[in-house]
C-alpha cells in the first residue's frame, strides 16, 4: 500500500522501526518486522499502512492521497478528535471538520519491540494553537499494538481543571477485494442513515455492500465481522469506549468527487469506524482519562 512512495531513511529507532521522509520532507514512521509491515504519518498521528507477512493489506490507503501539512490523508486511520463532523457552534465558526487532531503534527512517544511485534505511541499535547480552537488542556496518546493483530487505543487525558466532553472516531479504512465479495455481520439493527437526513432506521444485522453508505450504527453487542470471500479471510473488529460504529463508502459518485481518491477507489475500501457520536459525547473529569479503541484480528 505504500510501495509507490519514494522514501528515504533519516533515522533508525530500533531494529524494525525507522523515520523516513518523502521528497518533500513529509515524515513517516516505518515498521518492517518479521511478522508485519506498518507505517504512520506524524502528520495526524495517522496509521496509513498495516499488513501481515504474506497477506493482503488490512488497512487501505488511497493511491492518490495527498501528503502535506494542511490536509487530512485519504485512507489509513484518521483520528477524528475532539469532535466528529462539524464542531459545536458554541465553539465558533469555520472550525475544521472532524477536529484538529488529524491535521496536527504529533510527536513520537515510547517504542518497543519483540519477536511478537511492535508497540508504538504517538502523542499530541494542547498548545496555543489548539486552545484557540478548543478551550481545554489535554494529552492525547495513540497507542498502536502491532502483531498478528492490530489494536489502536486513543487515550484522552484531561489536563484541565474542569471536565471536558469530546466526540471522536478511529476512522478505519479497511482493504477489501471488491464490494460484491464482502459482507458485514454483527451490526446493531438500529442506525441513523446520514444519506436520508439521519433518520433512525432498522435493518438486517448482516449487510451487503452494493451502494453508497453513510450510517451511524448504535454500538454493536459484540464483534463485527467483515468477510471477504476472494481474499479468503474474515476480519473480526471489536470496539471499546465507543457509543457507535460508523460505516462509510462513497461509492461511484463520491469517489469521483474526491481529488485524492481514484475514481475506482471505492471498490477496494470500506470504513468501519469506532466512534463517539452521541448527543452528550464522552465526558472526562479533570485529571482523568478515557480510551477509545479498535481491535482487528
Amino acid at each position: 500500500m505504500i510501495s509507490h512512495l519514494s522514501l528515504t531513511t533519516t533515522k533508525s529507532l530500533s531494529a524494525s522501526v525507522s523515520l523516513q521522509t518523502d521528497a518533500n520532507g513529509f515524515e513517516f514512521l516505518i515498521i518492517e518486522h518479521q511478522k508485519l509491515s506498518a507505517a504512520f504519518a506524524l502528520h495526524g498521528g495517522h496509521l496509513v499502512h498495516f499488513q501481515l507477512a504474506d497477506q493482503a493489506p488490512i488497512i487501505w490507503l488511497s493511491k492518490t492521497a495527498i501528503f502535506n501539512d494542511k490536509k487530512a490523508i485519504r485512507g489509513g486511520v484518521p483520528v477524528c478528535w475532539p469532535w466528529f463532523g462539524a464542531a459545536d457552534p458554541a465553539l465558533g465558526e469555520n472550525l475544521p471538520a472532524h477536529g484538529f487532531a488529524r491535521t496536527s503534527k504529533w510527536a513520537l512517544g515510547d517504542i518497543s519491540e519483540s519477536t511478537e511485534g511492535v508497540v508504538v505511541e504517538l502523542k499530541l499535547h494542547s498548545s496555543e494553537a489548539t486552545l484557540a480552537l478548543w478551550p481545554f488542556q489535554f494529552e492525547l496518546t495513540l497507542k498502536a499494538t502491532l502483531s498478528d493483530t492490530l489494536k489502536l487505543e486513543l487515550i484522552t487525558e484531561n489536563k484541565s481543571a474542569t471536565s471536558l466532553t469530546y466526540r471522536s472516531a478511529l476512522h478505519t479504512y479497511l482493504n477489501i477485494s471488491a464490494p460484491e465479495n464482502v459482507s458485514v455481520s454483527g451490526l446493531n439493527e438500529y442506525f441513523y442513515n446520514s444519506l436520508k437526513g439521519k433518520v433512525l432506521e432498522t435493518g438486517d444485522t448482516t449487510l451487503l455492500i452494493d451502494q453508497a453508505i453513510d450510517a451511524i450504527y448504535n454500538k454493536a453487542n459484540g464483534q463485527i465481522l467483515l468477510e471477504d470471500r476472494k481474499l479468503q479471510r474474515t476480519l473480526s473488529i471489536t470496539n471499546t469506549g465507543n457509543d457507535s460504529e460508523v460505516l462509510w463508502t462513497p461509492w461511484v459518485e463520491g469517489a469521483q468527487a474526491f481529488a485524492d481518491m481514484p475514481d475506482n477507489g471505492y471498490q477496494t475500501m470500506l470504513c468501519i469506524e469506532s466512534t463517539i457520536t452521541g448527543e452528550h459525547g464522552q465526558q472526562v473529569a479533570a485529571g482523568e482519562k478515557h480510551t477509545l479503541s479498535t481491535y482487528i484480528k
